[in-house]
């Protein structure tokens, strides 16, 4: 998951395809699908920025379900939440994702077809219930020995899905290798049999963020390069929707020790009010940066600005993508909507 200059990449983007992914002639008349992830622990921030922005987002994803220790789905939206879709007509895929991404509820699921059978069910029952157009697979920390059962659970979710006119997308941690002795390998990204899951599913949100390798930004344009080319003859391009981080990392300079793993727009504003900043953006990078001093040591801020947002959306462009989905509403810098056109509903 690691590197390549950025240079070259904008060099063969402009000379030729960078990713092996098929340039077409004419711009997509569809568009780009724009999905936005919405979470409980941001839902103030999420549903203030929603209400501002619903007309630039195709689909919204909030992370309000799961799957319990005792293999039954729980969650489900609140009031609030509900009103505001209903009155915007606004699209929904919820995700459901393992309880705090326990790997031993995932196994216990995967070894069980009687509890895929109850999950099945009940999905299809909610998302006639609530109107919505799908589910997004969100589980994560599956152990890659269990790839081929999480294959067949998705397939089977699927089919039925799609007998009850429902979609089925899948988050998919990214990697850039077949294998690899590491525990992100092991426990997060060698679970995604990615040719085999795009066959059944109806896209796939790949996370081309959160680089395990990285001391800067949060995800790289050489990690994404990287991530892309591994997965360029496994994932079609029109099944593939490209992750987006809208929040940001901070370290401390001196020790490359991370001290902010999801910071916000609010709080970079904090610390510009409150320190003597220095900015800039790392072309090689494609990332916005900021570094500040507090009790003489330095601190150096990678962050999602409008000209990084921009640049994540050159590489959906260029490669003719699906589109993306950005994690996480609430948390981003406003400038990123100047971006984005209008959806037509």
């Amino acid at each position: 998951m690691l590197n390549i200059l950025v240079a070259l990449f904008y060099l063969s983007a402009v000379l030729g395809h960078p990713l092996g992914y098929p340039v077409l002639a004419v711009e997509n008349k569809q568009g780009v699908e724009k999905i936005f992830y919405m979470s409980e622990l941001k839902e103030k921030e999420g549903i203030e920025s929603l209400k501002e922005n619903v007309a630039k987002i195709d689909i919204l994803a909030p992370q309000f379900y799961g799957v319990s220790a005792k293999l039954k789905l729980t969650g489900g939206l609140d009031n609030k939440l509900k009103t505001i879709i209903k009155e915007k007509n606004i699209k929904v895929m919820p995700l459901v994702a393992n309880y705090a991404f326990r790997q031993d509820i995932m196994h216990n699921l995967l070894v069980s077809n009687k509890a895929q059978n109850e999950i099945i069910t009940a999905l299809v029952a909610e998302g006639k219930k609530e109107n919505y157009i799908g589910w997004q697979f969100d589980f994560e920390n599956i152990n890659y020995l269990d790839k081929d059962l999480y294959s067949a659970f998705v397939e089977k979710t699927a089919e039925l899905l799609h007998k009850n006119n429902l979609i089925l997308s899948v988050a998919a941690v990214s990697r850039s290798v077949d294998f690899e002795d590491t525990d992100i390998y092991k426990n997060w990204s060698g679970a995604f049999d990615y040719a085999r899951l795009a066959k059944a599913v109806d896209f796939i949100s790949l996370m081309t963020y959160d680089d395990p390798n990285s001391t800067g930004p949060v995800a790289s344009v050489p990690f994404v390069t990287d991530v892309l080319n591994y997965v360029k003859d496994k994932i079609p391009a029109e099944k593939l929707s490209f992750g987006i981080p809208l929040y940001n990392w901070g370290w401390c300079a001196d020790t490359s020790k991370k001290v902010t793993a999801s910071g916000t727009y609010d709080g970079l504003l904090y610390i510009k009010s409150n320190y003597n900043c220095k900015e800039g953006f790392d072309s090689a990078l494609g990332s916005a940066w900021l570094s500040y001093f507090w009790e003489n040591k330095e601190y150096k801020v990678w962050h999602q600005d409008k000209q990084t947002f921009e640049g994540k959306l050159d590489i959906v462009n260029q490669n003719n993508f699906r589109g993306f989905s950005a994690w996480v509403l609430g948390v981003e810098d406003p400038q990123i909507w100047s971006t984005l056109s209008k959806t037509a509903k």
